[in-house]
């Protein structure tokens, strides 16, 4: 079963450590009018590296 990350936006504060920890440059993004990310699920693998370091819990990995 493929996995996801998915982004709860309510909880993203723009620290931007899960754009620097994503392997693919494509899947999130900043976005300076909202000052947070923008995510863009199609693009997503599951690998979990954002997840992994959101400290505020605002991207967790569920199933595709």
């Amino acid at each position: 079963m493929p996995f996801v990350a998915k982004l709860a936006e309510d909880l993203c504060t723009g620290c931007k450590q899960c754009i620097l920890a994503c392997p693919d440059p494509n899947v999130i993004r900043f976005n300076k009018n909202t000052e947070k990310v923008d995510f863009y699920i199609e693009k997503c693998k599951g690998c979990g590296l954002c997840a992994e370091v959101c400290k505020f819990d605002a991207l967790k990995i569920v199933l595709a």
